[in-house]
Order: C-alpha cells, then structure tokens, then sequence
C-alpha cells in the first residue's frame, strides 16, 4: 500500500517553480554578499531561531506569543502553561543543535535523536526518541480522519528510505530535497507525536547541509503558520494526487521566497553604518560561540571553556562590550555577559 514511499519522488519543474527558485538565487546572493557586521548578523539569526521556534509549535497549537518565545529563548522567567513552555524550550534547544549538526547528513540516529530533543518531557521515555509502536491517525478539526499513515511495522524501513534518498539526491536543488523530505516524513508520521515539528527542524537541517542560509536567518515556519489551513491543505492535496508532489514543492518555495524576501528587508533596516568598527579575532569568534544562545555567562566560565585565564577573559572582551555586540549584567567578579 505504501510502496511509493520507497520509490524516487514524483514532481515536475514548473515555471512557477523555477520563477521562485531564480528569484531565492538572486536575492540569497544579495544576502550572502552583504557585509553584514557581526551585531546585524547575530540579531537576524537569534530573530529566525525565535521565530522559527514560535512558528513552528504555534502551527501545533503552542498558545505562547514571540515575545514569551523570546524571553524563553533567554532563560527568562514566562507565565504560561508548563507544557507549552517545555514544548518551546525543547524546539529551541533541538534548533541550536541543527545549527551545530548541519554539516553532517540526517541519518536515522540524527533524526531519532532530533525527536528526542523536541519531546523529551512531553513523551513517556518508551516514545520519545523512538519509532512508533501503535497505528497513528492525521484528524481534521471536527475529528475525521483525512489520512492513515503506514503502520508502526512499516516505519522504519520507508525512514531509512526516505533518508537515503536525502543522502543520496545531491544533484536535486536544495529546496526541492528539503520539500520533499518535509511531506514524506509528515505523510510516513514515524513517530507517537511531533512529526510535524520533527519534519521542519529536518527540512531546516537540509537546507543548511547543502549550503542553502548559511547565516541561518530565513525563518520559513512563519510562512506556514500564517495561513495553518493553507499549510495542511497542501500537505493532504499531495497525498490526494498520489503523491505528486509538484504543487507543495511550488508551496515550499513560496514559503522560502518570502522568507528570503523579509531577511534582505531586515538587512536594509538593521545595516546601518556603525562608527565603531572592530575587527573579530578568531578567539573573540569561539567566545561568540559560548555566549550564543545563553542569558548570560560569567567570566569564569568563558575562561575554563576558552582554557584562558581571568585576565585575558576580559581583554577579549572589552572591545566587544564597547562596540555593542556584548552585553553586560552585574559588576566585576559577578558580570554575566550575553548577546
């Protein structure tokens, strides 16, 4: 019944879809040739985790708004249900470990690992991080069932076929593998629950492994989450044409366009020019690293890290606190510095 999925996808290159992928190429250029200050560039990406994040599990049903995603981005304190809030963290923390895993294929202990960290705490230990073990059903709003998924038996080997054919399309535009993983994995639905955010963090990865946002700035879940309806209608009208999967990919570049689209505005709004320029070293750029993501870090920290002492902690610091692009919290011993 569900041979297709272990056959070579189907989709036909429209004009449509080579308009939209012409006009991703000359904008992603645009982006990739600005010179973009290290502040701006730290600011789009933080702005595309966030809403990524805020996106992708509000198209699930997360009620918590940006700004609750963003204090929880920060490890800040948010009223709000403790599952919704554990649903955003996790997605976060599975979105920073895309970025660090990117340059490695999604093979199926990457993507059993990638469902962990979106469940974990949400789902039994017997579920996250593992296939299904009982049937599964995608339902419309009043409790019909639109679609029944391959059964649990079936799962692993359509995954692993799915993922090698991931591998194995080099030579298919990135937008287009990255499409096609997103509706194969939701329609194959491997896992109890969280197929959908697993199936976008994946497509996120894809785009990435195949140099496609290296700066990771686009933030596409917004497009989908804006019209929900839109995004699931087009996931069930492939399913409903046998698989032909021309009209979502079209959708995905759609999605991708105004994504790139919205990033080049930021930049003509965020780049402006700065009195106070700096040149970052490449220790400054691994301290970066440390302090990417966290609410702030103590000079102690960064040192055992960096393997530096107090001293030269703070001359790497000092120029990146002076031009902007690291913040301070707290007096001497007791600073904690973030982005």
């Amino acid at each position: 019944m569900y041979t297709s999925f272990m056959d070579a996808p189907r989709y036909r290159i429209t004009n449509r879809l080579l308009s939209a992928l012409e006009k991703i190429a000359t904008i992603s250029s645009a982006i990739s040739e600005s010179r973009l200050q290290l502040p701006v560039r730290l600011r789009l990406e933080q702005e595309a985790e966030r809403r990524n994040t805020h996106s992708s599990t509000a198209i699930e049903g997360n009620q918590l708004s940006l700004e609750q995603v963003t204090a929880l981005s920060k490890e800040r304190e948010v009223r709000g249900d403790a599952r919704q809030k554990m649903e955003v963290l996790n997605y976060l923390k599975a979105l920073r470990w895309v970025f660090r895993q990117s340059r490695r294929d999604l093979n199926e202990k990457n993507l059993l690992r990638l469902h962990l960290l979106i469940t974990q705490k949400l789902l039994g230990e017997e579920r996250a991080g593992h296939y299904k073990k009982k049937p599964n059903y995608v339902v419309e709003g009043r409790g019909r069932v639109v679609y029944t998924p391959p059964t649990p038996a079936e799962t692993p080997s359509l995954t692993r076929a799915l993922l090698d054919w991931t591998k194995n399309s080099a030579d298919v535009h990135p937008v287009i593998a990255s499409a096609v993983f997103h509706h194969r994995l939701v329609s194959i639905h491997p896992f109890s629950d969280g197929n959908g955010r697993v199936a976008r963090a994946g497509a996120q990865w894809i785009l990435y492994r195949r140099g496609f946002d290296p700066g990771h700035f686009y933030a596409i879940d917004d497009f989908y989450a804006k019209d929900r309806n839109r995004y699931y209608e087009k996931i069930q009208q492939a399913r409903e044409l046998d698989g032909d999967l021309t009209y979502w990919i079209e959708y995905v570049a759609e999605g991708l366009l105004a994504a790139c689209e919205d990033v080049h505005e930021r930049i003509r709004t965020l780049a402006r020019p700065s009195k106070e320029k700096i040149t970052i070293t490449p220790k400054q750029e691994v301290l970066l690293g440390v302090l990417r993501g966290q609410s702030g870090v103590g000079s102690a920290e960064i040192g055992k890290k960096l393997k530096i002492n107090r001293a030269r902690v703070h001359q790497l610091l000092a120029p990146l606190v002076k031009a902007g692009i690291v913040k301070t919290e707290g007096r001497a011993r007791a600073a904690r510095y973030y982005l």
